[in-house]
């Protein structure tokens, strides 16, 4: 891997494999970094990087309990080149679609953007929304 984000959200799993087959052949993720001998991988899918490593308790970064679906609360936005073509790549896969694929503008503080996108549930329940820009309306001074 040449860079590594200043941000980059680690996922554990309940079963690394399982994880693993899911995020590089159903998603497209490619691995950055993996041993072969651990389970954990650093994952990245265009500018977007995330780790998933095999969940054991031992007590040092258990905040509370662990219990299916992992990240309640939350949903990672994971900007891609082609949201139409990935949806059809998940559809093919026989993996449930979480939101439909769907299209919204979004008010940013230069411009309105207009993206389309959709969500699924990674096998340990983690929300993953796939997003793209359509367009970019600069907002007017009036």
């Amino acid at each position: 891997m040449d860079r590594i984000n200043s941000l980059v959200p680690e996922l554990w799993c309940a079963d690394f494999d399982a994880s693993l087959r899911f995020y590089v052949d159903v998603i497209g993720f490619s691995v950055g970094q993996h041993r072969e001998d651990t389970k954990h991988a650093y994952l990245t899918l265009g500018d977007s990087q995330i780790m998933i490593a095999n969940w054991e308790q031992d007590g040092t970064w258990e905040s509370g309990p662990y219990e299916y679906p992992y990240g309640r609360g939350i949903n990672l936005q994971i900007l891609v080149e082609d949201v139409r073509s990935l949806r059809r790549r998940v559809q093919d896969a026989g993996v449930e679609v979480f939101i439909e694929l769907y299209t919204t503008s979004y008010w940013r503080t230069r411009q309105t953007d207009e993206r389309t996108e959709f969500a699924v549930l990674d096998p340990d329940g983690y929300m993953l929304r796939f997003t793209q820009i359509e367009t970019e309306t600069p907002h007017t001074n009036s």
